[in-house]
């Protein structure tokens, strides 16, 4: 998997990439203040301003603003070569946008970094391809007036759903940092890329990104990971099956594919592992090489788990002589 700095649609791809033949996506231009100030009183009037939302509270916000057209209708362009969108509202615990959608434009499979949302179609229709609880991949198609809400591990892939133009009002808590995107195989959905997401103030890339996930771990380099691991730490592998095959396994450590890592580690997820999704059980991700283990780290943080990272990932504890074995096939 690979980390980009690029700026997708809150919930599309990356700006350099596209689907069936789509160039990617296109950001609106800047709100005014008077429309600014009347968003976020709207939004205000709905929910409390300090404290992350959970998902039904998402859904009141987004299924609230979809009617209220006074506040977006101006706003919406219809491009056919590239989904647009808008940023209309930002704060310390959710943010939320505006998009709009023409016939063959989709996001991809894609999840929302550690953030719970909801999306509510404003207009038209859209269809949703998810992955159940099960992990049984599904589709609903949502008409206008329907809002959905989901928690912090679910993975969508989201298009235009009818003949006619479509509007969506998303919403996320805590707000959009980054998003990873995965490919669709035999072995499930498996992650390929993570991109930073720059808010709309504009200030985002990946190494502010990096930067904030690692400012509230304490990473371990092998040596102090085989030690905690000793004392009843878990090490969590995060890597896809065709890595694990390439460099290999840490005897031992647990493989939860990054795609359902929030799912399987939630306390509150009715998919979660038991044993570990505790806040009493210090969990060490692993990646190749320890960038993709601190994001997802930082996500576990925010859910309530003690959560760390390996420094330098699988790479750097084979280079330390640590113990290896072939990956073994699933089943």
């Amino acid at each position: 998997m690979t980390i980009a700095a690029t700026t997708p649609g809150p919930a599309g791809r990356p700006a350099h990439a596209g689907m069936s033949g789509q160039p990617g996506t296109r950001p609106g231009s800047g709100l005014g203040p008077a429309r600014q100030q009347a968003i976020h009183d709207a939004v205000c009037q709905l929910v409390p301003t300090a404290a992350r939302l959970t998902a039904s509270e998402l859904r009141s916000v987004t299924a609230a603003l979809a009617v209220r057209r006074e506040l977006w209708a101006d706003l919406v362009v219809r491009d056919p070569e590239v989904r647009w969108y808008l940023p209309l509202h930002r704060s310390r615990s959710y943010d939320v946008w505006l998009l709009a959608w023409e016939r063959g434009q989709d996001t991809d499979w894609h999840d929302h970094g550690g953030s719970s949302g909801s999306l509510a179609v404003a207009e038209g229709s859209l269809l949703e391809y998810y992955r159940a609880p099960s992990g049984r991949l599904s589709h609903r198609r949502l008409g206008q007036g329907q809002a959905v809400a989901f928690g912090p591990g679910h993975v969508h892939n989201v298009g235009h759903g009818g003949t006619g133009s479509a509007t969506s009002i998303h919403a996320y808590s805590p707000p959009l940092v980054a998003m990873t995107y995965y490919a669709a195989t035999d072995w499930g959905l498996v992650a390929r890329e993570t991109v930073a997401i720059d808010g709309p103030d504009g200030s985002g890339g990946i190494d502010r990104l990096l930067a904030d996930a690692r400012s509230g771990l304490r990473r371990l380099r092998p040596d102090a990971a085989l030690a905690a691991l000793t004392h009843g730490a878990a090490l969590v592998d995060i890597r896809p099956l065709e890595q694990r095959t390439a460099e290999g396994e840490v005897p031992g450590a647990i493989i939860i594919g990054r795609n359902v890592l929030e799912w399987r580690l939630d306390p509150r997820s009715d998919a979660r592992i038991a044993a570990l999704a505790r806040p009493d059980v210090t969990i060490i991700v692993m990646c190749s090489e320890g960038y993709a283990s601190s994001l997802a780290a930082a996500s576990l943080r925010r859910i309530g788990l003690d959560a760390t990272d390996l420094d330098g990932g699988f790479q750097a504890w084979q280079a330390a002589g640590l113990p290896t074995r072939p990956a073994r096939s699933p089943g």
